[in-house]
């Protein structure tokens, strides 16, 4: 047995079923490492948090760091010695593309190319290669220093613009630059950022933006997951672009709807991704219609997938997204809608400082219309600066037959729930947010 590795026999015999490989375990993986085993997959999680649940919830695991290729092939080598029957690997929440593309491609797993990895990592390749096929998206140039930033936004003739690392995900980085003043400071921090040290600049498009993920196999396309984002009441994080959860189902048109998804699929077949999930962020533009922002070769993390629309449609494709993985089709009858339902997630906005107190929560807990209700912190915790959606400080999600219950209740969540940080009281509503005490 290799050291360090935790099998869990509890499950079966493991030299008598097909494993798969997922790259961390964080709460993120938990749905997928569930789904799984719901399969009768066994599962084994690499992390490098030693502390990481999903290690204790798989039937083998590893703590390393899954981003050194070099300890991960390593490992799996071994296992496979052993007779462990690894067929895939896959993740969800992870912004890996590249790094699933190289195990994959290493064993002759079914994955992303070498190529299609890089693209989906890369926001300026990424971005390149749609531009060359005609995909409708915003401008965008690569920036070497802040001087640039000034020239190139005179030549775009455009209110606002958004500023972000080329390899970051989460909206790590992320600023809208309004005021040409703070142009440097911007492109600082966007640097500060990037693994890669590269920053790039885009048009800023003002309208609204939904998220999609789509299965794709072969001739096959589907988009199970369409959801519409919610950025209203969120100017308080200027410059910071946070987004407040999300709707399903949406409210946009048919024509618009079947326009979103059928630019999602050329996008996602252009940038290679043939079999497997695309998750599209795409904006409306007041004239132009339906733009992309970016397309990711993975599954969201969050809410999206595994609770939104299993909650609004009755649709788990993340059991999809796996089979694919370990070389099977997608179960096409599974991803028809049951049933619909109004399902919406939302975030808890906090400033930063030493949480004292949190009140109102038994108040929530008999409501039949909340599914979640997490708080990421305990009493007694420092809160950090919200610069990036990592760091908001708890999630609910909310469900019912209509739009207008579910935000009835969302309303009422904010009113109910207070925290108390350095002697104060919050409600964690972003229309209320203010990063100073």
């Amino acid at each position: 047995m290799l050291m360090g590795v935790y099998f869990y026999p509890k499950r079966g015999n493991v030299l008598m079923k097909k494993y798969i490989l997922i790259l961390g375990g964080s709460v993120d993986q938990l749905f997928m490492i569930k789904t799984a085993q719901e399969m009768e997959l066994g599962t084994i999680v690499f992390d490098g948090n030693k502390n990481a649940p999903g290690l204790e919830n798989s039937d083998i695991s590893k703590n390393i760091d899954f981003s050194n290729l070099e300890e991960v092939f390593l490992y799996v080598d071994e296992l496979l010695t052993m007779g462990i029957n690894i067929c895939g690997v896959s993740t969800m929440g992870s912004d890996v593309p590249h790094l699933i593309a190289a195990i994959s491609d290493r064993y002759n797993w079914a994955g992303p190319s070498i190529r299609t990895g890089e693209l989906t990592t890369n926001k300026y390749l990424m971005k390149k290669v749609l531009q060359n096929k005609d995909i409708p998206i915003p401008k965008f140039s690569l920036v070497s220093n802040y001087k640039e930033i000034e020239t190139i936004w005179m030549d775009w003739d455009c209110d606002q613009i958004i500023i972000k690392p080329t390899d970051r995900a989460g909206s790590r980085g992320v600023r809208i630059i309004s005021n040409k003043n703070n142009i440097s400071t911007d492109f600082n921090h966007a640097l500060s950022q990037s693994p890669k040290k590269e920053v790039l600049i885009e048009e800023y498009i003002n309208g609204p933006q939904i998220s999609t993920e789509s299965i794709i196999c072969d001739n096959y396309f589907s988009t199970p997951g369409f959801a519409d984002r919610v950025y209203e009441d969120m100017e308080s994080f200027h410059p910071q672009i946070m987004e407040n959860g999300g709707w399903v189902p949406t409210t946009h048109s048919k024509n618009t709807v079947k326009k979103v998804n059928q630019l999602v699929e050329k996008a996602a077949r252009v940038l290679g991704i043939n079999r497997g999930v695309a998750k599209g962020d795409v904006v409306l533009h007041p004239e132009k219609g339906p733009m992309v922002i970016e397309i990711a070769a993975r599954l969201s993390g969050g809410d999206f997938c595994e609770s939104l629309v299993p909650l609004g449609s009755g649709i788990n494709y993340v059991s999809d997204v796996i089979r694919m993985a370990i070389g099977k089709k997608p179960d096409l009858k599974g991803l028809k809608e049951k049933y619909s339902r109004a399902v919406a997630n939302r975030y808890f906005f906090l400033p930063s400082g030493t949480l004292q107190e949190i009140k109102g929560l038994e108040s929530i807990s008999e409501l039949p219309e909340i599914y979640k209700m997490e708080i990421y912190y305990k009493p007694g915790y420092i809160l950090p600066k919200i610069e990036s959606h990592g760091q908001r400080v708890g999630v609910f999600i909310v469900v019912s037959d209509k739009r207008k219950p579910v935000q009835k209740i969302i309303d009422y969540v904010y009113n109910t729930i207070k925290f108390k940080i350095n002697d104060k009281w919050f409600s964690g509503n972003p229309k209320f947010y203010s990063p100073n005490i």
